[in-house]
């Protein structure tokens, strides 16, 4: 039955267009049914090639093809039995791809303080049986402990810290737990092998309360940083500030989108050791 519903959902998007107004209206029923025929156990969906199942409402955040060559660069390196945080890891695009890279033996932690996209983020990690491997720490992360105020807007990855996304016309404002890497790992015993950051703009924040295990690490720890020069000014903070911290820490931005400047354009860039 969910087959069937299916492939008559792609010969109608395909006859009358995806984008047409008839099917933008249908779409959030015809998702719904789908959870509904799986059973709530999710929906069969490839990301990057690697198989998995989710929740159909959600597969506009979870493309088939979602930054493919930071995946592509991500799995050469990640190595079964790895550690790897993902922060700001929303509906788990990367958290669902990291727990297959490291495989059975791996760890994988999303730190996620929206309470709307732990619930999705959740279901994604029950429906692929992923709870022996996944732990998701239902906080913020910053450059201190404590709580944060969160701009809140469903599990839409439109959600920031400090201040409303500027594209919103509304967001809930919470409050949330702020943790750092730094103390999670010792609050845990952890040592991550990676750790990938996307925070819209604090992602500063997050290096700085992870300095110390970044120390421990040196040379070892790969981090992924998606960069928002943007939105720097929302987190208070400038480009000189990004370049005396990498300065300090012995790590130079390598642009993995392509980027003229890592730190002046938007981008996911790989924060690699100057002396490698």
């Amino acid at each position: 039955m969910l087959e069937s519903v299916q492939r008559l959902a792609r010969a109608a998007s395909g006859a009358i267009g995806r984008e047409s107004w008839i099917i933008r209206q249908l779409r959030p029923a015809y998702e719904s049914t789908l959870q509904m025929l799986s059973g709530e156990r999710g929906v069969p969906w490839e990301i990057n090639g690697a198989p998995f199942r989710i929740d159909p409402r959600y597969r506009n955040q979870l493309g088939k093809n979602y930054e493919a060559d930071v995946a592509h660069f991500l799995s050469q390196r990640i190595k079964p039995g790895s550690i790897c945080f993902d922060v700001g890891a929303n509906v788990g695009a990367y958290v669902l791809q990291l727990a297959h890279w490291t495989g059975p033996t791996g760890r994988v932690v999303g730190f996620e303080p929206n309470p709307l996209a732990v619930e999705v983020l959740s279901a994604h990690v029950q429906f692929n049986g992923f709870e022996p491997i996944v732990t998701i720490e239902k906080s913020a992360v910053g450059s201190s402990s404590g709580s944060t105020t969160m701009y809140c807007s469903a599990a839409d990855g439109m959600s920031r810290l400090a201040e409303q996304n500027r594209l919103l016309d509304s967001a809930e404002r919470i409050t949330v737990p702020m943790i750092t890497v730094d103390d999670f790992c010792a609050r845990t015993g952890l040592e991550p092998d990676w750790i990938l950051i996307d925070i819209e703009g604090f992602e500063l924040a997050a290096l700085r309360g992870a300095a110390r295990t970044i120390e421990r690490r040196r040379g070892s720890l790969g981090l992924v940083v998606e960069i928002h020069p943007a939105l720097w000014d929302s987190a208070g903070i400038n480009r000189a500030d990004v370049e005396g911290f990498l300065t300090e820490t012995g790590l130079r931005a390598v642009p993995l989108n392509g980027q003229q400047d890592p730190l002046g354009e938007y981008g996911l860039v790989h924060l690699s050791w100057s002396q490698s």
